[in-house]
């Protein structure tokens, strides 16, 4: 009986495609040149996919960011890039900021992460993690893939509302007042 797995939906889908192709993890490490230990620890929880590994897969599996993401349950072949260009990637980032009319604190607190870290991804000093830009596109609804320049039209999806616990908190307790 196979364990129950608790993996972001990148890791998910990454898993997903090594067991559909019928790779061990050595194979499956191998084909993307990382440690097996690697694959095992994202297959487990312990750590996620870099940007770099998931334009590999991609890549190699002809699916899209979007897919791997989450965001769409098409696999799109769409253009593979070598690398992601971080000062691309950043400039997106910014397009994306000031389309929706946030400071960069703003835009932190919107994500949970941190001003500095919004500022060194929108200038390429500091490469995005990958929980950072899905956070980024499910909130503002945004396409991965355009993101990171593997499509030109910028594909806009439903943005993703996330509930944080301190608005879980009031809306129990405004559930529990009605009750």
């Amino acid at each position: 009986m196979e364990k129950e797995r608790n993996l972001a939906s990148v890791e998910e889908r990454a898993y997903q495609i090594r067991i559909e192709n019928g790779y061990t993890q050595k194979e499956f490490a191998k084909i993307l040149d990382v440690s097996i230990s690697y694959v095992s620890n994202w297959e487990n929880g312990y750590n996620e996919i870099t940007i770099p590994i998931l334009n590999k897969i991609c890549n190699a599996w002809n699916v899209s960011f979007d897919y791997m993401m989450g965001f769409t349950t098409k696999k799109n072949n769409v253009s593979k890039i070598l690398i992601v260009d971080r000062k691309y990637l950043g400039k997106r980032l910014r397009e994306i900021r000031k389309n929706e009319n946030l400071t960069q604190e703003k835009m932190a607190k919107k994500i949970n992460t941190y001003r500095f870290l919004i500022s060194d991804y929108e200038t390429g000093r500091k490469s995005i993690s990958t929980a950072d830009l899905k956070q980024i596109c499910e909130t503002f609804g945004y396409s991965a893939d355009w993101c990171v320049g593997k499509i030109s039209d910028c594909i806009r999806y439903k943005p993703v509302h996330k509930l944080k616990a301190k608005d879980m908190k009031e809306l129990i307790q405004v559930k529990q007042k009605e009750a």
